[in-house]
């Protein structure tokens, strides 16, 4: 199993731009994404352009386009589009991870509960919430992410039939042997989704918020990372249509809300793509879409440890993450979906109910928080040159947060790219960021839901926000939002 100890606790955009000239001289094609007004997908401008339609979310009128390089900057002057602008490829978020040690772990019993598992029973009030509040297949969570773990028996019991594969065969680059567009491949290559529905509903060694919740994979990133916009919408909006009552999204982006730029590496122009990121527009309309079928959208607030209530600061952080890639935003800019009004926003909190140094946080941003674990402890020792010291006496047991993970060996062919996969053992680890905080959250939601039959979306959003702990500042405040959603609390 790889070992990852990094601390990139960023969401990474990447932009997919084809090489300027093929071996003809011939210039190739440009992967964009375009929204349409009124969801109408308008083939025929597509097609006067010079574009090709490879992809699309016909609900929400969303299409991924090959064109030539100076397509965008022609589309957005059609009548019947919104946005349009070079494809933005999402990589899988990265968190701080440290992989659980172990020969061999009893699958039953909770064996792990007493003593890693300090985060779930902040929530669940060690675990007397169970008794009454351990969800149902009723209340079914979506899982928007790298997938599941099929082997692993603390979370089989509750993975429910219909999970979905949106990876198309090669994965985000192409070469992924592994990835052959089979629509029930829903194997994690990665490891977070699988830590992030162990946390909701783990029913063996370890617990999840409810042990007893019914859970659907939608997977959208490979074991090589990345993810098309395209197909993340796609599984927003599969989600709903499936029924899903609550889609939790541990992951997001950075997107404008004033002008954008983008400075064409192909023909040297700074391009002028409008006052939106086709991206952003998708999310919106995604975003209702689902709350419209009836889902709610839970989402990690993100890990850039800034205010996001102050659009300026997004801004320079979106600068100086996408200007190499050619972009340039100017005015405000804001997250997504976590900027959202109709999705809950969740910060991260630490074992002493302290704001998470990496999560972001905002007043107007934040809805509420739950705990996703901290690293102060871990950067002590890493600035000492301690780290082995760190891992031998295990002190990230009350400070990561616990789940489970798939155990994985990969065969690479000779580009470096996976060839093939295959599962080893259960395994357990140790990760942190406000991914693992979003989908506590996320239970929390559900299991109101499954209480409170015929409750909307926003009824539900209301409901944690008003029986959220306070945990800062009295009342609503910039790091905690309402405050800690907890399960108790939610239904005291």
């Amino acid at each position: 199993m790889k070992k990852l100890f990094g601390l990139v606790l960023s969401l990474v955009l990447a932009l997919g731009v084809a090489s300027p000239v093929s071996a003809k001289g011939q210039e190739e094609q440009t992967t964009f994404t375009v929204v349409f007004k009124n969801d109408q997908i308008d083939r025929a401008s597509i097609e006067d352009l010079g574009g090709t339609i490879t992809y699309e979310v016909p609900e929400i009128g969303l299409a991924q386009v090959e064109a030539p390089s100076d397509f965008a900057m022609k589309a957005v002057n059609l009548e019947g589009v919104t946005a349009a602008n070079p494809t933005l490829t999402f990589e899988a978020p990265e968190v701080a991870s440290i992989p659980f040690e172990s020969s061999s772990v009893s699958t039953e019993d909770a064996v792990l509960w007493e003593t890693y598992q300090w985060d779930i029973k902040r929530l669940t009030n060690n675990g007397a919430t169970f008794e009454k509040h351990s969800g149902s297949h009723d209340v079914v969570v979506g899982i928007i992410d790298t997938g599941i773990d099929l082997n692993h028996p603390d979370v089989q019991k509750n993975l429910l039939p219909g999970s979905k594969n949106f990876v198309p065969a090669g994965g985000i680059y192409g070469a992924d042997k592994s990835e052959n567009a089979d629509p029930t491949d829903v194997q994690d290559r990665n490891g977070h989704g699988t830590h992030v529905a162990g946390s909701i509903a783990a029913n063996g060694a370890m617990l999840g918020v409810a042990p007893n919740a019914g859970f659907k994979a939608y997977r959208v990133f490979g074991a090589e990372g990345g993810a098309q916009s395209a197909w993340i919408m796609a599984a927003i909006v599969s989600a709903a249509n499936d029924g899903v009552d609550v889609i939790n999204m541990s992951l997001g982006g950075i997107y404008s809300k004033g002008q954008v730029y983008y400075h064409n590496p192909v023909t040297g122009e700074k391009e002028r793509l409008g006052s939106d990121i086709a991206e952003y527009v998708a999310y919106q309309k995604a975003a209702k879409y689902a709350e419209k079928k009836g889902a709610l959208i839970v989402t990690s607030a993100g890990n850039d440890a800034i205010n996001a209530g102050n659009p300026r600061t997004v801004t320079d952080l979106a600068n100086e993450k996408y200007g190499e890639l050619g972009y340039e935003f100017q005015g405000a800019s804001v997250y997504a979906p976590g900027d959202l009004p109709n999705v809950v926003t969740v910060a991260s909190t630490g074992p002493e109910d302290e704001l998470a140094l990496y999560s972001t946080y905002g007043n107007g941003y934040v809805d509420v928080a739950a705990p996703g674990g901290n690293y102060e402890l871990y950067l002590e020792y890493l600035r000492a040159g301690k780290l082995n010291e760190y891992l031998s006496n295990q002190l990230q047991i009350n400070e990561f947060a616990f789940s489970t993970v798939p155990s994985v060996e990969y065969t690479y062919n000779k580009d470096g790219s996976i060839r093939n996969y295959r599962y080893v053992e259960p395994s357990y680890g140790w990760k942190v960021g406000t991914s693992m905080a979003a989908p506590k959250v996320a239970t929390i939601a559900a299991l109101l839901f499954d209480e409170h039959s015929g409750a909307s979306p926003k009824d539900v959003k209301v409901m944690l926000q008003q029986t959220a702990e306070d945990i800062g500042a009295n009342g609503h405040d910039n790091e905690f939002g309402h405050g800690l959603t907890t399960v108790y609390s939610a239904f005291e």
